[in-house]
């Protein structure tokens, strides 16, 4: 009877441990996000994993994110149309979208572009970010107490001028994002 149980009760704790350990999670930071990526396989385009987090910065605070942790996808901006609102590099555009994109063959210029793509001068504020932890991945315990997330519209305010978040004006609203 009891010894059933317990020895149950110890099987059910571990598959959820291990299912936790390689699970692939998504969330949304504000920025600066506080993470120091590293390329996965050094000179290649094999993607890059978190080697180090800011301490209070906001990956720290989220408490999800695990150094040794691979960035799978992230959130990047999308440009298109031809006017002239905005100028970058010469071309002008007038719309753009945001879009999860597959980082894990990229490299790492080209990922910390896309990170930095999500700027404020598209009007975002924050990064979506899917990433698996790996074998890797050291573990870390954080008080719930502690804890600070950004759920997905917390602190934002839509404006008819544009987005005002902790106070700062963004003159430009972006699209909804369609992930």
């Amino acid at each position: 009877g009891m010894r059933r149980f317990s020895l149950w009760l110890v099987i059910c704790a571990l598959v959820s441990v291990s299912t936790l350990d390689l699970g692939n999670y998504r969330i949304r930071l504000r920025r600066p996000l506080g993470i120091a990526f590293e390329e996965v396989t050094a000179g290649e385009a094999n993607g890059v994993v978190v080697a180090d987090l800011v301490g209070d910065g906001n990956a720290e605070l989220d408490g999800r994110v695990l150094v040794g942790d691979r960035l799978l996808r992230c959130s990047a901006v999308v440009l298109g149309g031809q006017a002239a609102l905005l100028s970058l590099g010469g071309k002008q555009y007038t719309n753009w979208r945001r879009e999860l994109i597959e980082c894990t063959s990229m490299t790492f210029d080209d990922v910390m572009a896309a990170l930095g793509s999500n700027s404020g001068r598209f009007g975002y504020s924050d990064v979506v970010l899917e990433l698996a932890h790996t074998d890797a991945s050291v573990p870390r315990t954080i008080p719930a107490s502690a804890r600070q997330r950004l759920d997905d519209d917390a602190d934002v305010d839509w404006e008819w001028t544009g987005t005002k978040v902790d106070g700062v004006q963004t003159p430009l609203r972006p699209p909804p994002d369609a992930f």
